[in-house]
């Protein structure tokens, strides 16, 4: 239990000292995390992820969804890596003008579609693709990347490649759970994009959350 604790004071302090994380990192040239859809299809299958639907998990997506909203006030919205419906449970709160989750798991995909029968009646839809190489047909107010960011290789060059099919004055949008690899992503972030809006969103059993706003990399 100490070990933990004194990992998220050293994770929370490297957010304003970099050098504190770097210092504890020891593959300072940690490759992209490797997975694959069956893996993701195991989990939804055996229910890993139901959890995320419950009250306690779900700040970081209502805080997300909120700010995509207070930026960009009832957005059509794309969101890689949609699982289940995730964040889409706390997005349609705000009534966007339009939604398309997209996830490579076929198994998460149609989980989603059960989940929201009624709510597929109207604008929302969700699709099998890999966020990696996924190419929209369409364009969006927002893009949001919740909790699969640092799944889909160099962050920079993701969010320069998903910019074509940002309207002109669109918003990208990104959570994180909060350890040393995705604070690495978020200085790349910081150091690349304008930051609109960021926070910290503590979780109850302990940790926390990165949930982060900006404009597409300079």
């Amino acid at each position: 239990m100490g070990y933990f604790r004194m990992r998220r004071v050293i994770e929370l302090a490297a957010l304003d000292r970099p050098w504190v994380g770097e210092m504890f990192m020891r593959k300072r040239f940690a490759p992209p995390i490797e997975t694959n859809a069956e893996e993701w299809n195991d989990h939804y299958a055996g229910s890993t992820y139901d959890r995320l639907f419950k009250s306690d998990q779900r700040h970081h997506h209502r805080l997300l969804a909120s700010l995509v909203n207070e930026h960009r006030p009832h957005a059509k919205v794309l969101e890689i890596g949609c699982g289940e419906g995730a964040f889409y449970a706390s997005l349609k709160a705000f009534a966007p003008a339009g939604y398309h989750g997209v996830d490579f798991s076929d198994t998460g995909v149609e989980a989603a579609r059960r989940r929201f029968p009624s709510d597929l009646q109207g604008h929302p839809t969700f699709a099998v693709g890999d966020g990696r190489t996924y190419e929209p047909e369409d364009k969006f107010d927002a893009i949001v990347f919740p909790e699969c960011i640092e799944y889909l290789g160099e962050p920079v060059d993701l969010l320069r490649r998903y910019s074509s099919s940002l309207h002109p004055d669109g918003v990208f949008g990104v959570s994180m759970w909060l350890n040393t690899k995705p604070l690495r992503i978020w200085r790349k972030l910081q150091a690349s994009c304008e930051i609109l809006d960021e926070a910290v969103v503590a979780a109850p059993w302990g940790g926390a959350w990165l949930v982060t706003v900006c404009k597409p990399p300079k």
